[in-house]
Order: structure tokens, then sequence, then C-alpha cells
């Protein structure tokens, strides 16, 4: 389903990048994507209901969604056409990989044992476009006392680990290949 996803969210980001309505777009699919997230079961129940009509499934989105860009609109009147209305969060995370992309930019989770400063977070935001040539790096942080100390980055695939736990496992592993 996730080749699914991506093919509606490469139309939908392709058409918004073309009339220049990308930002506008990213911020309704995600604002829908979000609200969705409790209701996932029930939009499978939409897409699987046989009593339902492609056009009673339409007509749930233009009741629900009308709000939205009509690019936006068009892609659920698509998905419920198709009944995969349930798909709209792996559509909204392939679109933010298209965005991302365009923009130069992702996420990236910073790992410590104790919440950093300002400065702390500057440079290791820094560290992270040096290191991945990302333009932008939307930062979260997260506690995890089980890296003792230092910190790890996770930015989409990619791990930067410059832990003490780390440290400690490199060790390890260099002290078995000597025995």
């Amino acid at each position: 389903m996730v080749k699914v996803a991506n093919k509606y969210a490469k139309a939908l980001f392709d058409v918004s990048n073309d009339t220049n309505q990308l930002d506008v777009v990213y911020e309704d699919l995600e604002t829908i994507s979000h609200s969705s997230f409790d209701y996932i079961k029930s939009l499978k129940a939409i897409d699987s209901n046989p009593s339902l009509t492609a056009d009673e499934r339409k007509s749930f989105v233009n009741e629900v969604y009308s709000g939205a860009n009509q690019y936006v609109v068009n892609t659920l009147k698509v998905l419920a056409d198709n009944r995969h209305l349930s798909l709209i969060e792996d559509v909204f995370r392939a679109f933010q990989s298209l965005y991302n992309a365009h923009h130069n930019q992702d996420f990236a989770i910073v790992e410590s044992t104790y919440e950093l400063n300002e400065d702390e977070l500057a440079r290791i935001e820094q560290l992270i476009k040096d290191q991945t040539h990302l333009s932008r790096v939307i930062v979260s942080t997260k506690i995890n006392p089980d890296l003792i100390g230092g910190f790890r980055v996770k930015v989409g695939t990619t791990v930067m680990d410059g832990s003490v736990k780390n440290d400690l496992v490199q060790l390890q592993r260099k002290f078995e290949r000597a025995n």
C-alpha cells in the first residue's frame, strides 16, 4: 500500500508545486492527516463498506474536508473513489518526504541524557547540516538515559552516534576481535 500512497502523494505534490500552492497543500494535508489519526478504523470501515457507493464516499469527503485546499479535497475524493481513504497518513508521509526533499530539509531527533540548552542544540543542528548538506533541519529532542553521556542523532535513516554507550560498545567489539 505504500506504493499506492506514494503515487497519490507524487500527483498531489506535482500539481501543488506547478500551481505554487505547495505550502498551503502541505499545511492542509498535515492537518487532515493528524486529525484523521484517531479515525483510521472508521476510514477503513468506509473504504470496505460494500453498501457505500463511490458518490457517497466522495460526498463524505465534501462534507468533512470542504474547507481544505481544492487539490487536497480532489485527492481525497480520488482516495474515496478507490477505497483508499484510510491511506491518508501514508499519503501525507510520502508528500512530506517529497516536500522536505524539495526544500532540502529533514527532521532530526536528538537524543541525550539531559535536556540540551539552546547553544548545544544550535551546535548539533550545525553539525547535522554539515554532515547531511541539508539547508534546514527541524530538530526535536528526546531524553535517553541509556546513552550514559553524549548524544545520538537520527535524520531519516542516518544515525550519528556520539554517545558514551556507543563508544563502549565499539571498544568492547575491538577487545572481542583481539581475542
